[in-house]
């Protein structure tokens, strides 16, 4: 199993436990972003942190998108894109999200990120 397999597979498992009534606890939301750092290597503490605020703020719309979302981002983290269908906005907010520490992110991770955002347009505004 891949390691975005196992992700997608804990985020469902995540979503499960976190139920479907109202907004998931702060204890909750707080493993998965724990979870999620152990996934992405050394991915900067700001950056995940920026991640996953985004990912609450996409929580209160359809949770499955924003799990979807979440997948799709940590798939390109993981220098494994796995097809999510982004909008234009949804990659230049990622651009946003993950050049904010460019200076503390590993460079073959952003070099691969920034090419699958020029790719599919996420540098025009």
């Amino acid at each position: 199993m891949q390691a975005i397999d196992k992700l997608k597979s804990d985020l469902d498992a995540w979503a499960r436990r976190a139920g479907t009534d109202g907004a998931p606890d702060a204890a909750s939301l707080e493993r998965l972003s724990s979870d999620l750092a152990r996934f992405l290597g050394p991915l900067p503490r700001d950056t995940l942190a920026a991640i996953m605020d985004t990912f609450r703020a996409r929580l209160d719309g359809d949770r499955q998108a924003a799990l979807d979302w979440l997948a799709g981002v940590a798939s390109l983290v993981l220098m494994d894109y796995d097809g999510t269908p982004f909008s234009a906005a949804d990659w230049a907010e990622i651009r946003e999200l993950l050049t904010q520490d460019a200076g503390d992110m590993d460079m073959d991770v952003l070099s691969y990120v920034m090419s699958q955002v020029m790719d599919h347009g996420g540098l025009s505004d």
